[in-house]
């Protein structure tokens, strides 16, 4: 398995675990957050790749962002259109494709974490195994602040939902104050 693949089993794992759905939905419904580049940035400062600098990074989160606004967007919405505007006497046949809809903005998702993987700098410098929570915590507030550049208390609080969920020994609350250390 590539990393590409563990990445989004990674992603899906965490998705379904208590909380993390309603947080990440209110990062994505206020602030138009990419998930996809949220977790490949947790992602990536827990398996050592370090933590992302705001100018280093920048070309990995500006390619995710435009893939995931000209691409997986569009898709999404048009698969809502279809759910709360279905053609008449075509019900089941447009259920059927909003399925489709779904699965090709699931792919379109994967590939936008595959980019971000390819364009990420390969000697950005890691913390030791044990904190690279940190590291993960740091990466999702540097992707959270394109969308959201002041610290918003709800902002860090899903942050730090995500966060605990992926690493099942830490405290919210201190993964809420490292993420902050985020926003200048």
């Amino acid at each position: 398995m590539d990393d590409a693949q563990r990445l989004w089993r990674f992603a899906e794992d965490v998705y379904q675990r208590p909380g993390v759905e309603p947080a990440c939905l209110k990062l994505q419904a206020r602030y138009g957050l990419s998930l996809s580049l949220l977790f490949a940035a947790v992602w990536s400062g827990l398996e050592g790749r370090g933590r992302l600098g705001v100018s280093n990074a920048e070309a990995a989160i500006r390619r995710g962002q435009e893939w995931d606004r000209e691409v997986i967007d569009p898709l999404r919405a048009l698969r809502r259109h279809l759910k709360l505007h279905p053609p008449r006497d075509l019900a089941e046949e447009t259920h059927h494709l909003r399925k489709r809809l779904i699965d090709a903005e699931l792919h379109a998702e994967a590939l936008e974490q595959e980019l971000f993987l390819r364009d990420l700098p390969t000697d950005l410098p890691a913390s030791p195994e044990g904190e690279r929570w940190r590291d993960a915590a740091w990466n999702a507030g540097v992707v959270v602040r394109r969308k959201c550049p002041t610290c918003d208390p709800e902002a860090v609080a899903a942050i730090a939902q995500v966060l605990a969920e992926a690493c099942a020994e830490l405290d919210p609350g201190v993964v809420a104050e490292e993420v902050q250390r985020a926003w200048p």
